[in-house]
């Protein structure tokens, strides 16, 4: 597979667009749940996060 068809394929399966891709029957269902389960896990990639306190008004 060359590059150009890897980034098609990562196209295909946009959370932005698969539903569409569904829809048209570009992709099946089934195809997105395997897409899925092929994912690497990155959970150890996250950063926690500090609650956001209220802004503050500027001053003017």
């Amino acid at each position: 597979m060359t590059r150009d068809e890897d980034v098609k394929d990562v196209r295909l399966f946009d959370t932005r667009t698969v539903e569409r891709n569904i829809k048209r029957g570009t992709i099946t269902r089934k195809d997105y749940e395997k897409h899925l389960k092929s994912l690497a896990d990155a959970s150890d990639k996250v950063l926690p996060t500090d609650p956001v306190a209220p802004a503050e008004p500027a001053a003017t």
